[in-house]
C-alpha cells in the first residue's frame, strides 16, 4: 500500500507497512496457486530470495489476529475473485524460509500493516512496503493480486529510493570479462556508481567484471541510497569446458501443485474441465534452472493400457504454469521435471486430479422430467440442474470405489434420496448456498459396475452440479 492511502495519523504512532494475515475464522475460496519470485530486502541485508508457490488464503499475525488475504480485501473488494496476493506470498515464504513477521490489522482498510519481518522492525522513518515487478503497490498487500512469474519484493525503507535491477550474462569463462548493467527498475534509467562483483558502474550503468576461478557466482548490485538488486547467478567455467559443469553437481528441487489437493476433484478449485497446473523449482546456490518438462497421464479404472503412459505437455519451458483440459469422469496424474543449466534433473508428481461428470455428459448420466437446467457463474461447467418436483430422478452407472455428489445446499433446500446398488440414504440439502461443495460421499464400494439412482424426496428444491467417481 502506498503511504498516501493510509489514515492521517502520526507516522510514529502507526505500524504503517501492510502485511500478512493468516487463517481467518471464515473459510476462504480456493483459487489456482501461483509460482512467484519472492525477495525480502531488510535494513542491511537480503533476508530471503527464493521462488515461492502461493495462493489466496487466510493469514495470522500476533498483533493483527486472523483475517483473509486473498485479493478480495477492501470495501468494495479490490478484486472480484480470490487469488494469490503479495502478502500471501510473504506468508508462504516465511513458512518455507523459517522466518516470522508481524503487524497489526486495520479494519478500515481490511488489511495488515507489516511492522516486522525476521529481525528487522520498522522505525519512525523506515517502513515496510510491497513491490510487484518493480512497482510499489497502491493498495494493501492482501489486496494486491499476483500471478505466476511475478517478482514480489518486500522492502524496508524503500519508499522514494531507486530499486536496482541487475542484468547480464548467466555464463562466463575464467579470466574473461563480462559486461553487466544496473538500472533503476522503476524507469530503466542507468544507475551509476553501483557496486557489482567489486566493480563500480559508470554513467551508463555498466561495469566489466571477471572471475579468476571456476564456480557458480551469485551477484547483487548495491549502492548507498538505493534498494539492493535481485540476484544474478553466473556459471564460470574454464575455456572449452561445457557451461555450468565446473561448479554444479547437485540436482534442483521442484514441487508440483496440481489442483484438487483437498479431495482430488477439479471442482475444488475450478469451474470447468480446463484446469491450471502450476509448479516451482529452486536450484539454491547452483547454476539455476534452465527449464521444465511437464507430463500428464490418465490413471484409475477408466485408463486404458495405451493411455496409461506419460504424455508430454511441455518441454524445456520457462513457464511455471500451464492449462490442461481433461475428459469427464477421468483421473489424471501430472509430473514436472526441473533441469538446471548444468543438466542436473529432478522430477516430482502431484496429487491425482479427477474431472467430475455433469449434466452435459448424457452418455454417463440421465435425468427424468422435473429437472431444470440453470446457468450459474460459480457452478461446475457454469450450469446446475434443479428440481422442485418430488419424485424427479437421475440415473447413472459407474465403475469405481466411491461416489461423491457435488453441488450446493439451499436456504430452503429439500431432501435427496441416493440409492447405490439397492442401498438407500436420504440427505438433507438445506444450508448456506456455496457452489461446488461435496454434498455426499458414499462408503467404499466393491469393484465392478455400480448403479445409482437419485430422487428428489420433497421438502423443498434440490440442486446438483456434478458427480465425481473415485476409481480406486
Amino acid at each position: 500500500m502506498s503511504r498516501r492511502l493510509l489514515p492521517s495519523r502520526p507516522r510514529a504512532a502507526l505500524a504503517l507497512a501492510l502485511g500478512l494475515s493468516a487463517l481467518a475464522a471464515a473459510p476462504v475460496a480456493h483459487a489456482a496457486p501461483a509460482s512467484v519470485k519472492l525477495r525480502v530486502e531488510g535494513r542491511s541485508s537480503t533476508l530471503y530470495e527464493e521462488p515461492v508457490t502461493t495462493d489466496g488464503h487466510n493469514v495470522t499475525t500476533a498483533q493483527g489476529g486472523t483475517h483473509k488475504c486473498d485479493g478480495t480485501n477492501g470495501s468494495p473488494p479490490a478484486n472480484p475473485s480470490p487469488g494469490p496476493t503479495s502478502t500471501s506470498t510473504l506468508d508462504d515464504g516465511a513458512k518455507e524460509g523459517g522466518f516470522s513477521f508481524d503487524g497489526p490489522y486495520n479494519a478500515g482498510f481490511d488489511d495488515f500493516f507489516i511492522s516486522r519481518i525476521a529481525s528487522d522492525s520498522e522505525s519512525a522513518t523506515e517502513f515496510w512496503g510491497n513491490v510487484t515487478n518493480f512497482e510499489f503497490s497502491n493498495f494493501g498487500g492482501c489486496q494486491t493480486r499476483v500471478k505466476s512469474g511475478d517478482e514480489v519484493l518486500w522492502v524496508l525503507g524503500g519508499f522514494g529510493k531507486p530499486l536496482l535491477n541487475l542484468s547480464g550474462p548467466i555464463s562466463a569463462r575464467t579470466g574473461q570479462s563480462i559486461g553487466v548493467r544496473v538500472t533503476d527498475g522503476t524507469d530503466n534509467t542507468p544507475a551509476a556508481g553501483a557496486s557489482v562483483g567489486g566493480k563500480l558502474t559508470g554513467a551508463d550503468g555498466r561495469a566489466s567484471i571477471s572471475f579468476a576461478t571456476a564456480g557458480v557466482y551469485n551477484l547483487k548490485a548495491t549502492r548507498a541510497g538505493s534498494v539492493r538488486s535481485q540476484r544474478l547467478t553466473v556459471c564460470v567455467d574454464p575455456p572449452g569446458a561445457p557451461s555450468c559443469t565446473s561448479g554444479d553437481k547437485s540436482s534442483p528441487s521442484v514441487e508440483l501443485l496440481a489442483a484438487g489437493a483437498r479431495g482430488g476433484y477439479a471442482s475444488d478449485r475450478f469451474t470447468s474441465r480446463t484446469v491450471e497446473i502450476s509448479w516451482q523449482g529452486d536450484d539454491g546456490i547452483g547454476s539455476g534452472i534452465s527449464g521444465y518438462d511437464v507430463d500428464a497421464r490418465e490413471t484409475g479404472a477408466a485408463a486404458s493400457t495405451a493411455a496409461s503412459g506419460w504424455t508430454s505437455l511441455l518441454r524445456g519451458t520457462k513457464k511455471v504454469s500451464t492449462r490442461f483440459r481433461g475428459r469427464s469422469g477421468r483421473r489424471y496424474e501430472f509430473r514436472v521435471t526441473a533441469i538446471d543449466r548444468a543438466g542436473n534433473r529432478r522430477s516430482a508428481t502431484g496429487n491425482d486430479l479427477l474431472i467430475p461428470v455433469d449434466d452435459r455428459d448424457r452418455s454417463l448420466i440421465s435425468f427424468s422430467r422435473g429437472w431444470k437446467r440453470l446457468e450459474r457463474k460459480g457452478a461446475w461447467g457454469r450450469f446446475v440442474v434443479r428440481s422442485t418436483r418430488r419424485g424427479a430422478s437421475a440415473r447413472l452407472r459407474f465403475r469405481g470405489r466411491r461416489l461423491a455428489l457435488i453441488g450446493r445446499r439451499l436456504p430452503k433446500g429439500g431432501k435427496l434420496r441416493v440409492t447405490i446398488d439397492g442401498g438407500s440414504r436420504t440427505i438433507r440439502l438445506r444450508g448456506v448456498a456455496r457452489h461446488r461443495r461435496v454434498l455426499f460421499t458414499s462408503k467404499r464400494l466393491g469393484s465392478g459396475l455400480h448403479r445409482v439412482r437419485l430422487v428428489a424426496a420433497g421438502g423443498g428444491p434440490v440442486e446438483l452440479d456434478a458427480v465425481a467417481v473415485q476409481p480406486r
